[in-house]
């Protein structure tokens, strides 16, 4: 366990906070769907040289879910 974890749970824990569960909804959970890969393909289709960061920025999600994405267009 990392130290900045350790203190995290220490301020949790002096909060009152005795839950060891994590918040529900932290972090972007984004599910792959059609409609993203869709709208990956047609950004792709409109300009060939674009990137992955500005791919992700436009469709609102992370470097790995985009990977995903990108995988199942060009499959």
């Amino acid at each position: 366990m990392s130290l900045k974890v350790y203190f995290d749970w220490h301020t949790c824990f002096r909060e009152g906070n005795t839950s060891i569960n994590d918040k529900k909804g932290r972090g972007r959970k984004k599910k792959v769907t059609p409609t993203l890969v869709t709208l990956v393909a047609n950004a792709l289709e409109n300009d060939k040289l674009l990137t992955v960061k500005p791919l992700e920025t436009e469709v609102d999600v992370s470097y790995g879910t985009m990977q995903t994405i990108l995988m199942r267009v060009f499959k």
